[in-house]
Formats: structure tokens, sequence, C-alpha cells
């Protein structure tokens, strides 16, 4: 009997070694209207917009001081929200950040963002991405790892989206996710009106692309749509 309490014993602390050791998530949610893409894509200019991001720590009760200040680097403006336990039964610190938009890559390359948007016009329609600054993630990642002994994965990662449509009836068609709750495996169309509203979460696919190739696609409002 002694035994078999030792081999549990034994057992949950591999599981919580072996939790400790893994990937630390993060987590983004931001809010994208759709007038504020077409002004950035006519007059080349940037617009700054709100999005919240979850960062995964061990416990709430550690002091966060030092996360702060780190993570204050990493974006145009931060500001803490609070700390609480999610539905994986994780830590997550989140905070209200502002990241920009874009319409060229070398303008997101010189801003101070961890993570923003670009808007690109081709001949089907007006392409919104998500963009990821190599290096800096690279930087965070380095502080992280010395810190925890966890790597920064994006593999795992939620990057919601919610569109808000505020210009007249158009038609987004939606790379593969999740659209509204419901999955898609293909590119799906859907239509808007004015006021209306959808939510895109990333696949794993499309996480793991952004964390290796620096972009990965969202969605395009079709030309003739708008």
């Amino acid at each position: 009997m002694d035994l078999g309490i030792k081999n549990i014993k034994s057992l949950f602390y591999i599981i919580i070694f072996a939790t400790s050791l893994s990937a630390c998530k993060i987590d983004f949610e931001g809010d994208i209207y759709t007038s504020d893409l077409i002004d950035v894509l006519e007059n080349r200019s940037q617009i700054d917009i709100p999005m919240v991001v979850s960062f995964q720590v061990s416990s709430c009760d550690e002091d966060l001081y030092d996360l702060h200040s780190t993570l204050r680097d990493y974006f145009l403006e931060y500001s803490y929200i609070g700390c609480e336990v999610g539905n994986d039964f994780m830590s997550y610190v989140s905070s209200r950040v502002r990241v920009p938009i874009n319409s060229s890559q070398d303008d997101f390359d010189n801003t101070d963002s961890l993570i923003g948007y670009l808007v690109q016009e081709f001949d089907d329609g007006i392409y919104v991405y998500t963009m990821l600054n190599q290096l800096s993630f690279d930087m965070l990642s380095n502080y992280v790892e010395s810190q925890t002994f966890q790597s920064l994965d994006l593999s795992e990662s939620s990057l919601i989206v919610n569109v808000h449509n505020d210009l007249r009836y158009l038609k987004l068609s939606i790379f593969p996710g999740f659209v509204d709750g419901n999955p898609t495996v293909f590119v799906e169309n859907y239509e808007m009106e004015k006021r209306d509203i959808l939510t895109i979460l990333n696949s794993d696919s499309s996480a793991a692309h952004l964390q290796i190739y620096g972009w990965s696609p969202i969605f395009y409002i079709q030309n003739n749509e708008i």
C-alpha cells in the first residue's frame, strides 16, 4: 500500500514538473473597424487600435512588477487590467494595450509593437494580416525563458479579432479558423451589414505560421463589395 502511495506521489510530481516546463502562452484579442482599414490604405497612415493581451504566469500571487516593466516595452501603450485563473486552470495577467494597423511591412517594422495588423490591396480584395515583430518576439521569449525556464510559444495561443463593420454592406472572405465559434477548414465568405460584428479566432497552424514567418492572413474584403 505504501509503495502504491509513493508511486502516485511520484507520478503527481512528474506531472507538475512537466507542466512547469511546458511552453508559456500569450493570447491576443483585438478590435478592428472596417473604416480604419480603408483609412490606413487610402492615406498610407497608421492607426493605433486597442487590444487585450493575456500572459501566462505561474501564479497571480507572485511579484509581477518586472513582468509589467518588460511588457511595456513591447507595445505602443500598456495598462494592467488584472490577473485571474483561466479555463485551463492556469493564471493569466491581462493588460490593455494599443497596437498599429499599417499599410506596409516597413512601417510596421518601424513601430515598437510586438504585434499589429497589415492591410494591403490586391486585385481580388483588401487583405488583412496579423503581423509579428520576430526580433521583439525572440527578445521577449529569451526574457521569459531566463525567468521561468519556459519558452514563449504561439502555436497554442489564441489570436482573436473582432471585426466591426462601420461601413455599408460588404463581403468578407475569412481564412480557416473559427468564426463566431464555428470551425472552418476552407476560406469562407460572410456577408456583413453595417454595425455587424464577426469574431475570428485563428487556427493553430496560422498561429504557428505567425511565429515562424512573422505574418498570418486573417481575412480579405472582396473588392466588388466595398
